[in-house]
């Protein structure tokens, strides 16, 4: 079987926390390689961003990601992608025909629809975010997802031969809002390498070791420190974190690290979050780390206390999945996807609202009762590990093999 997997607005080789890049970098690139395991003949398949970029380059695991020539070669602005999808789509036409494809984001998808519909072959939508629950969760100072995407996603998830959702609640906002056909609809839940993420001794906050960056390197400092990690743009919520951080008492107050770079054109949500925390006086105890190589993110997973997941809306929350298999618990809203990869008292703590002061009563109980902390810990790491790639891959190939039938 010979499978494309597309990603047009950001390249399966990105960073994640860094620009456009993030979960859906991550999922794309462990599903492939773990098709790949699985014999199927599989492409990522995203656009050039520079002019030395070569024709094709490959994954750690071998998988290779042929970039395409569609507007110029260079970075842009997810808002100014739509007036390409055409050249993409051209460019993706041109290649040997797949027997799949497999879109990841509503711009891959209007590029790869038609080519699949000419070519003969099942489109297989992931949106990975949806518009239409992003708009109902957004926060205030959150632009609203324009409606020609909103128009894009209900023809996608109409026209697709299947979609690709990680929650029951993601998929009943697509059937809600889109009327997507509930039998074109398959839940198939992310998964987490846990060869990368995994606890590396006992997780209590009197264990933690970390340096300046928050990263572990020996047993000279023992300071619990909280973590949140993603691209820093106003669907994240960072600025709760901040608060909470405030608002706990100063004797027993943690470091929060903040790692990510803001998403392009949101810099000055970021230079907000630094002046918040100036005015909250706490700017010593919030450190901005910047964006992190998956192997500085598996550390500070491990070496934090606890993950905050302050998002105002996902439809999975990768993070959540891979902090628990780190051994960290998290600390979450009780929103969309993070209701189903956060299990409420098993792998973190749910909480019903974003009042700061109670996120504050949370994290400092379990700061200060090691014994409840290293509970949850290991009860995280339990359930984190029960979360593999490898299921995510043999549920997708199924679905691939109905469609081909």
């Amino acid at each position: 079987m010979r499978v494309g997997l597309v990603s047009l607005h950001t390249s399966p080789l990105a960073a994640p926390g860094i620009g456009d890049a993030g979960g859906l970098n991550v999922y794309v690139v462990a599903l492939a390689e773990a098709l790949a395991e699985r014999g199927v003949e599989v492409e990522l398949l995203t656009r050039r961003t520079s002019p030395e970029q070569p024709e094709i380059q490959r994954t750690r695991a071998g998988v290779p990601v042929r970039f395409l020539d569609a507007g110029p070669p260079h970075e842009l602005l997810k808002e100014d992608l739509p007036p390409i999808v055409g050249r993409f789509q051209s460019a993706l036409a041109a290649l040997p025909r797949f027997d799949v494809l497999h879109s990841h984001y509503w711009l891959s998808g209007l590029a790869a629809l038609p080519v699949a519909t000419m070519n003969h072959c099942p489109h297989i939508q992931s949106l990975h975010t949806v518009a239409a629950l992003k708009n109902v969760e957004r926060g205030a100072d959150d632009r609203p997802e324009p409606q020609a995407r909103l128009n894009a996603e209900r023809l996608l998830v109409t026209r697709s031969a299947a979609t690709i959702v990680s929650t029951p609640a993601e998929r009943a906002a697509i059937e809600a809002e889109y009327g997507a056909r509930p039998e074109r609809m398959h839940v198939i839940s992310p998964g987490v390498d846990t060869a990368l993420f995994h606890p590396e001794r006992p997780a209590y906050a009197g264990d933690r070791v970390t340096n300046e960056h928050g990263v572990g390197e020996g047993d000279s400092a023992r300071e619990p420190f909280l973590l949140a990690i993603g691209r820093i743009q106003p669907l994240k919520g960072y600025e709760l974190a901040i608060r909470a951080v405030a608002a706990i008492d100063r004797a027993v107050r943690p470091m929060l690290v903040i790692a990510g770079s803001p998403t392009p054109g949101e810099e000055s949500y970021a230079d907000g979050l630094v002046t918040l925390a100036a005015q909250l006086q706490v700017a010593e105890w919030v450190e901005f780390a910047g964006p992190q190589t998956r192997a500085q993110v598996a550390e500070l997973m491990r070496q934090a206390s606890l993950l905050l997941l302050t998002s105002h809306s996902e439809t999975f929350g990768l993070v959540a999945l891979e902090a628990a298999a780190s051994g960290t618990p998290v600390v979450s809203t009780r929103t969309s996807g993070m209701a189903v990869s956060v299990f409420d008292g098993v792998s973190g703590v749910l909480l019903d609202d974003r009042d700061p002061v109670r996120w504050a009563r949370v994290v400092t109980h379990l700061l200060t009762t090691p014994g409840a902390l290293a509970r949850l810990s290991a009860s995280a790491a339990e359930y984190g590990s029960q979360h593999s790639w490898h299921v995510t891959a043999d549920t997708t190939l199924a679905l691939y093999n109905q469609l081909t039938a």
